[in-house]
């Protein structure tokens, strides 16, 4: 699934934080953001301010129900 580009960052990453398993930002290029890890937060904040790099990436969760938990954020559009 992709992140909204409208969807509030902030947000987001506060409901990731209560997800039971891990969520992940993955990139074109097969990078894996493990979007728990601070360092990986300010990472894809960069890449949520350039929409490019945004629209070309993945969010990936490992439990389903922290994908229908986090839905609001996510699009199935390409």
């Amino acid at each position: 699934m992709k992140l909204n580009p409208k969807a509030n960052v902030v947000a987001f990453l506060q409901d990731v934080s209560n997800c039971k398993g891990q969520v992940f930002f993955s990139t074109k290029e097969g990078d894996l953001l493990n979007l728990s890890s601070t360092l990986s937060q300010y990472v894809f904040a960069v890449i949520t301010a350039k929409p490019e790099l945004l629209a070309t990436g993945q969010v990936v969760c490992t439990e389903p129900s922290d994908a229908s938990a986090l839905a609001a954020y996510l699009t199935e559009e390409d």
